[in-house]
């Protein structure tokens, strides 16, 4: 698992800057069966995931500038570590996915 609290991308939900980048190893089964392993990355993000359990602890550590303070090192690694298995066990909402090609597919997204 790599954290990258330096430069991380804005929100894919709501665009705002995000304060953590988890990158962690992932797999799947592709239509044939097959396990296919790769990466997958989460980002935390200041305005949606304060209400979210896992991540809530972590979002609050955090200064409002964005910063992290060095003083609490010692709680930031066990609840970064929450979050990110919070984060792997989601699951992708494939009827959503389904709808959203279809959308795309017809011109409307």
């Amino acid at each position: 698992m790599v954290l990258n609290v330096g430069v991380t991308p804005p929100c894919p939900s709501c665009s705002q800057q995000t304060i953590l980048l988890a990158r962690f190893p992932h797999s799947w089964r592709n239509n044939k069966g097959g396990t296919v392993s790769g990466f997958r990355e989460a980002v935390l993000c200041w305005v949606c995931d304060r209400d979210d359990s896992a991540a809530a602890p972590l979002v609050a550590l955090y200064e409002e500038d964005g910063s992290f303070p060095a003083d609490q090192l010692d709680v930031f690694g066990p609840l970064a570590e929450l979050w990110v298995e919070n984060r792997r066990k989601t699951a992708v909402d494939e009827g959503l996915l389904n709808e959203q090609e279809r959308l795309w597919r017809g011109g409307e997204l």
